[in-house]
């Protein structure tokens, strides 16, 4: 024996009074009238159904329930609401039983199914007969009853018959009480229910179906919710005439809430549209233009009245590639994409005066209630281009004028080594051949004319190697800059041992470079940190440095010629003030005087033309009586191509 069973045996009699009283309850009076109606006939009948494997004990009690009930004018919705009522008491029975969870689940399943098919073969009988339409209306409200949305079905003159669990839920009633309100009017405020019976109910006699918002009435707490209404006629498909009315209302809050960030998205999208300082332009799939902003009304010159609705390329292209732009426009709209969409590219557009301008122009494409829609962002570029083209200007005139400087400067120092010989020369020859005959201030005069003579030839010499610098460069490849810096502590040997320093090498990278170029760098910040030490100390100067990704930038690589590596000299010699930091860097600008430290003012000046050629940077910090540090910073890797 199942569970079921054993529950509709043992309590049975309880069981019985529960029903009578609840048929009661829900008005079933015609139902009771009829022996099949009562209530212990029908708990026969659900017995039967549990006992079973076939249909037949189903069938028997539909079919003396219809020919009892059909002379005495049962309806099928009175037979479906007493079927509810004995689903209801014999599931609070199954419950008050202490079932483990799992039985309990089941017994459940199978008192639905029991009930469910007492109900599907009265409507069996009721589809062969003149009420056919009965069996309709009954899925639909077997179907409402799982349904979370307020459903109610009512007779064609506004009678409830059917209120679902979660309607009644909405409205403050018991979700398990099986009475239904008379009527609707106290469920719904004022204005809501003039709507529906002024406009809802001519709108549904005319065309069978009516949309609308509402308020409804919750009795206990007396608040009010919006909802979203429909009523429909319900009609079967093989009748003529509709047999109900259905009033469905869903929860309207969430509806308010997307209408209203709609409208708020919209809003934002209009404030962006009109703020904008570039046009923006929207094509729909129709191909015609949709929305022209303010920006592109200043720029276009066309009013936004006259441009909406005609195709981009009556208005924004000159004639000659306006055809090839509609085209275009028309292929992206059909299949949805395009080489050109999403990519800048330029272009040339058309003025309302005719006048045409470089324009610089992005599509993207988007869909809109499942219709493709092209958005166009243009950007005048005219004045762009202008300061292009002074620039390129600019940048030829500036490339020919340095070339005549390096030209001037290389030209004027090597023709100034033929008369500074000779003065050297006579003065020597003077020297030798009458210095006994000249007196103290002769031979002062010619140590000093000597002296001159041999500043302006080392100051001759920089300035042909500062030319040099980009007149006789050579062509970039692997040089290691520790192999470098070890050749140029060689080369240093006798002036480091003068001072009593030492230098000391770090980890260098290798890079790519002129190698003559990178040891003359090396040789004159690792020089000038030897000479410019402190008498008290012997100079240390450490030479090191690594590789940094972009420069001294944190985003990430990418690409090799983003690469960069960072070469630290450091000494603790005199240092300057940070005041003169880039005056060091300035051709014979010295900060001491001569004959305290010798020099021409060319080793830094070199050193920043040779960084600058390979792409890089040079800085300097310094406080003064703690030494100095030299930065540079230079691409590992140089472009394939180079220009001098």
């Amino acid at each position: 024996m199942s569970d079921l069973l054993n529950v509709l045996t043992v309590r049975s009699e309880e069981l019985a009074r529960a029903l009578a009283e609840n048929f009661e309850q829900a008005g079933c009076e015609t139902l009771r009238l009829t022996r099949a109606g009562e209530s212990a006939t029908v708990l026969d009948a659900l017995r039967a159904c549990c006992r079973d494997d076939h249909d037949a004990p189903a069938r028997q009690w539909a079919e003396a329930l219809r020919s009892e009930g059909t002379p005495l004018g049962l309806t099928f919705s009175e037979v479906l609401t007493g079927l509810n009522c004995l689903e209801r008491v014999v599931r609070f029975q199954i419950v008050k039983t202490d079932y483990e969870k799992t039985v309990l689940m089941l017994t459940l399943a199978e008192l639905s199914d029991a009930i469910d098919l007492l109900r599907r073969r009265y409507i069996d009988g009721q589809a062969a007969g003149p009420s056919a339409p009965a069996r309709h209306v009954l899925d639909l409200a077997a179907l409402a009853d799982s349904v979370d949305a307020f459903i109610c079905m009512a007779t064609l003159h506004g009678k409830p018959f059917y209120l679902n669990p979660a309607g009644r839920r909405l409205i403050g009633l018991d979700e398990h009480a099986l009475e239904l309100p008379p009527n609707l009017h106290d469920y719904y405020d004022d204005e809501s229910w003039q709507e529906l019976r002024d406009v809802a109910v001519p709108a549904v006699e005319r065309e069978g179906r009516w949309r609308g918002q509402s308020q409804l009435r919750n009795v206990r707490t007396d608040e009010l919710q919006d909802v979203l209404t429909t009523i429909l006629l319900v009609k079967h498909p093989h009748e003529e005439k509709p047999s109900c009315l259905a009033i469905i209302h869903n929860d309207a809050a969430e509806q308010i809430r997307l209408e209203q960030a709609l409208a708020e998205s919209q809003a934002r999208k209009n404030a962006i549209l009109e703020s904008a300082l570039d046009p923006i332009i929207t094509i729909n799939h129709e191909g015609v233009i949709t929305e022209f902003n303010r920006a592109a009304e200043q720029v276009f010159g066309h009013s936004r009245e006259k441009v909406l609705g005609t195709q981009p390329s009556e208005v924004l292209f000159p004639a000659s590639s306006s055809a090839e732009q509609q085209d275009r426009i028309d292929r992206y709209l059909h299949v949805g994409e395009g080489s050109m969409l999403g990519r800048r590219i330029e272009m040339t557009a058309v003025r309302a005066n005719g006048e045409t301008f470089p324009a610089e122009m992005a599509m993207t494409i988007s869909y809109e209630q499942g219709s493709p829609v092209l958005t166009f962002f243009f950007r005048d570029i005219s004045r762009h281009k202008e300061a292009e083209r002074k620039q390129a200007r600019y940048a030829a005139e500036l490339e020919r004028s340095n070339r005549e400087l390096e030209q001037f400067a290389y030209v004027a120092s090597h023709d100034l080594q033929e008369p500074l010989r000779k003065i050297r020369t006579f003065s020597d020859r003077l020297e030798m051949q009458s210095g006994e005959a000249l007196d103290e201030i002769g031979q002062e005069c010619v140590q000093r004319m000597q002296g001159a003579a041999g500043r302006m030839q080392v100051l001759i010499e920089g300035l042909l190697t500062l030319s040099r610098v980009t007149t006789r460069e050579q062509n970039f490849q692997e040089v290691d800059l520790a192999q470098v810096v070890r050749e140029v502590v060689s080369d240093l040997e006798v002036q480091i041992a003068q001072v009593e320093g030492r230098v000391e090498v770090g980890r260098l990278p290798t890079i790519h470079a002129d190698p003559l170029q990178m040891r003359q760098l090396l040789q004159n910040l690792i020089g000038n940190a030897l000479k410019f030490c402190r008498r008290d100390e012997p100079p240390v100067v450490k030479v090191h440095g690594r590789f940094v990704t972009g420069g001294q930038s944190s985003r990430p690589r990418r690409s090799p010629t983003e690469e960069r590596c960072r070469i630290l000299v450091e000494d603790n010699g005199i240092g300057f003030d940070e005041r003169y930091r880039d005056r060091v860097f300035d051709v014979f600008q010295r900060l001491h005087p001569r004959d305290v430290y010798e020099g021409t003012g060319i080793g830094l000046p070199i050193c920043r033309r040779i960084v600058e050629r390979h792409g890089g940077t040079i800085t300097a910090r310094s406080t003064p009586g703690r030494g100095a540090t030299f930065e540079v910073v230079l691409p590992v890797f140089q472009p394939k191509t180079q220009e001098p």
